[in-house]
């Protein structure tokens, strides 16, 4: 049900997403399994009418898998590893209970137990994938099945079946729980989306930059970014578009152009609105060569293409981003883009050009 509502492609990073979301949850339920199963010594004592010192040892045992989760848990980054590290405590806490169990001289108060431990599944479910979860809370039925062969519970046949229903209801929470937050994620993609989404054209806006620019230098603050390409494009003559065909035509000569770019780029690529009728490109671990080819490419292909409105051209300005403020790039290659349009347009002029020529 869950993957008719996020795409197959977006399932990992929705589970991991909800285990970062509810991950300090779980982990507090996790400890507070630890730490009420030792409490757990107070109830053995009633039973025994004495101090047990019989359980002390099997409930505190609880402690070694406690530290360690303790430990462990600032390294877990994924959810996959998480769901591991997760259930290990409320079945080492359950598997102190049994142990404590052995020596009880009355075992009939393990089935309260036993249902009880239900809950710490369900909090600790909370930050995992539903899938996983059936699986490692199902395990809990594993752990009274096994230790009945040598505890020899007073009324097996009844922790099952009480235990059955506790564990459906479990899972049918879970299941609304995640249902619940796919509607959430789906919500926060989608604002995501459109606070770096360009409405007209579907390309990303300026606001992409915080995603890939050092806040503090401004710099590609991205490995892959080192080594960027940047092209301004603009359209030739657009205020003329608009004047003799309406804003409507022009709105569409922009989707046309955006489209035009996006067919001469690649995946890895980024193309950004600038603003009115001018386009951004980074292109990614790409050479200056390369860049240029493609600047080229886009220009033909623009100039080739029929938009369905009037012919268009475009004029681009190229420069290579080695590092350092990212607006040194662009700057340069809006100089670049200056040159092109005051001596023909219609043309794709490096910033590297204008230098030689200058000297």
């Amino acid at each position: 049900m869950l993957e008719k509502t996020i795409p197959k492609e977006e399932l990992n990073s929705y589970y991991q997403s909800k285990f970062e979301y509810y991950r300090k949850l779980s982990a507090l339920a996790a400890i507070a399994t630890g730490i009420l199963e030792i409490c757990y010594f107070v109830t053995d004592c009633q039973i025994f009418g004495r101090f047990a010192n019989e359980t002390l040892i099997p409930r505190i045992s609880v402690m070694i898998p406690l530290i360690l989760f303790v430990i462990l848990n600032p390294m877990v980054k994924t959810y996959r590893r998480g769901c591991l590290l997760y259930y290990f405590i409320p079945h080492s806490a359950m598997w102190a209970t049994i142990w404590a169990i052995w020596y009880l001289p009355d075992r009939d108060f393990a089935r309260e137990g036993f249902i009880i431990m239900h809950f710490a599944f369900l909090c600790i479910g909370l930050a995992m994938p539903l899938k996983q979860h059936i699986v490692m809370h199902g395990l809990i039925f594993a752990n009274i099945i096994i230790s009945n062969l040598f505890i020899h519970y007073q009324h097996f046949d009844m922790m099952i079946t009480l235990a059955l229903p506790v564990y459906a209801g479990v899972i049918f929470i879970l299941l609304i729980l995640e249902k619940s937050y796919a509607d959430h994620y789906l919500i926060r993609k989608q604002i995501e989306k459109n606070s770096v989404t360009d409405q007209l054209t579907t390309v990303f806006n300026r606001n992409k930059l915080e995603e890939i620019v050092s806040s503090e230098d401004e710099r590609f603050d991205i490995e892959q970014y080192r080594d960027v390409v940047v092209l301004m494009i603009d359209i030739d003559k657009f205020k003329r578009v608009n004047d003799t065909y309406g804003h409507d035509a022009g709105d569409r000569t922009l989707v046309f152009i955006s489209e035009q770019i996006k067919s001469c780029i690649r995946s890895t690529d980024i193309i950004i609105r600038w603003g009115g009728e001018e386009f951004v490109v980074l292109l990614v671990g790409a050479a200056m060569e390369v860049g240029l080819n493609i600047a080229e490419h886009i220009r033909s292909s623009v100039e080739a293409a029929d938009n369905g409105i009037c012919p268009i051209t475009i004029s681009v300005g190229v420069s290579k981003y080695d590092g350092g403020n990212y607006r040194e790039a662009v700057n340069k290659a809006d100089q670049a883009l200056y040159y092109a349009k005051n001596h023909g347009r219609n043309l794709v002029v490096s910033y590297e050009d204008i230098e030689d020529r200058s000297t």
